[in-house]
């Protein structure tokens, strides 16, 4: 396929720090065609057939950056799985998460000898409105409460980045627990720390609080987490 009218852009890779990974590229919708997973090596789920195009650029290039990343910090290209709860199934040398949004996908992946988890979502930044409409769904009321000194377009922002990093969140603690959960089960703290409000696992009880990153990217917000390794599971 000529590369002016590839589905993905070339993926670029962010090596954060030994043994840790980000592999990002942008896909095209309008582009993307069931053999571009072929000419990509990259198998179809079954359940993934007959869906739009929307979303088989989505994974195609989630897949691709997953696979990116697992080769830098492997040395070797593998994918992962797809999962009976649609989660990646990661080889046992890495964990990671996938995340997509605005046409451009991301896979952060993690050496599994110094990481036990990894977290990644990417989202856009809310409109005020919408934010509006969204942060009861969203936000605790404590969480609520702590914009009341905010301008509307300061409360959007703090929703969407209060929403990606509770996405990020779960990404990091579901493979650890198998425990789903909602977005009042955790609270951001502050700009540094997220809290559980409910208990997953005996390790992961209520009040356990954890560090998450973010940065502005693509007209919006991309956070992370990552849970450490500390001798043993």
């Amino acid at each position: 396929m000529p590369e002016s009218v590839s589905s993905l852009d070339p993926i670029q890779l962010e090596h954060w720090e030994e043994g840790l990974c980000l592999a990002s590229g942008g896909y095209y919708p309008e582009r993307t065609r069931l053999e571009d997973f072929e000419h990509q090596a990259v198998p179809l789920p079954a359940s993934l057939q007959g869906a739009v195009e929307k979303r088989l650029a989505e994974y195609l290039a989630g897949r691709c950056c997953a696979r990116a990343a697992i080769e830098a910090i492997t040395r070797e290209p593998a994918l992962p799985g797809y999962g009976e709860d649609r989660a990646p199934v990661w080889p046992q040398a890495v964990c990671g998460a996938i995340t997509h949004a605005q046409g451009r996908a991301a896979a952060l992946v993690a050496d599994r000898r110094r990481w036990r988890g990894v977290g990644l979502d990417a989202e856009a930044w809310i409109a005020p409105q919408r934010a509006l409409k969204l942060r009861e769904q969203l936000l605790t009321e404590a969480e609520i409460e702590a914009l009341s000194d905010l301008d509307q377009e300061q409360q959007a922002r703090r929703v969407s980045l209060t929403f990606s990093v509770k996405e990020a969140l779960f990404k990091a603690l579901y493979p650890l627990t198998g425990q789903r959960f909602y977005f009042q089960d955790a609270a951001l703290l502050d700009d540094h720390r997220i809290v559980l409000r409910t208990t997953l696992s005996d390790e992961w009880l209520t009040g356990v609080a954890l560090d998450y990153q973010w940065r502005e990217q693509n007209g919006g917000v991309l956070s992370w987490i990552l849970v450490a390794r500390s001798g043993g599971e």
